[in-house]
């Protein structure tokens, strides 16, 4: 048994050879081997305008992207109520800071991937487009917290900055 893995058992160690040209060609290989179609290194102006519509589609399809979480926000803002509970509270909140984040930190870089010379204007748009999505989710989460009653919106609301009214009493004896 031994015999057979010997080899495992007292490895030896080869340097490589100095001469690369020493090293035999694996088997198949063929150094002779030229080509045929040398001209595919260079895109035809179709392959580029197919490319540049596929880069298009998935332009605006990120940028729709979260208008398609509208009607979910929704719903869910519907189903969790408007008790100041943890989850209602949470969800609000995440509906205010997602669409913040997004705006701030991940705009640029999820459209610089797709960008080129021609489609410049496009993305611009794009971006436009896709902040004014996450705004619609932000107001959700606004609408949420007026109706949980944490945006103040009445008069009562404001009563610590009024002036009390004073009024006199007179008995007409």
């Amino acid at each position: 048994m031994s015999e057979d893995y010997s080899e495992i058992l007292n490895p030896s160690i080869v340097s490589p050879p100095k001469d690369p040209s020493s090293i035999p060609s694996p088997p198949g290989y063929t150094p002779d081997f030229k080509s045929t179609n040398t001209t595919t290194t260079t895109k035809s102006k179709k392959e580029e305008a197919h490319l540049n519509t596929l880069k298009s589609k998935k332009i605006w399809e990120i940028a729709i992207g979260p208008a398609k979480s509208l009607p979910m926000n929704l719903i869910m803002s519907y189903f969790t109520g408007n008790s100041l509970q943890i989850i209602p509270v949470t969800m609000t909140l995440m509906l205010l800071w997602n669409p913040l984040k997004v705006i701030f930190n991940e705009t640029g870089t999820i459209f610089n991937k797709l960008e080129t010379n021609k489609n410049k204007n496009e993305i611009i748009l794009a971006k436009f487009v896709f902040i004014i999505c996450q705004i619609a989710n932000m107001l959700i989460g606004i609408y949420k917290l007026y109706n949980m009653g944490l945006i103040p919106h009445s008069e009562s609301d404001w009563l610590a900055w009024q002036e009390p009214q004073h009024y006199e009493y007179r008995l007409n004896v």
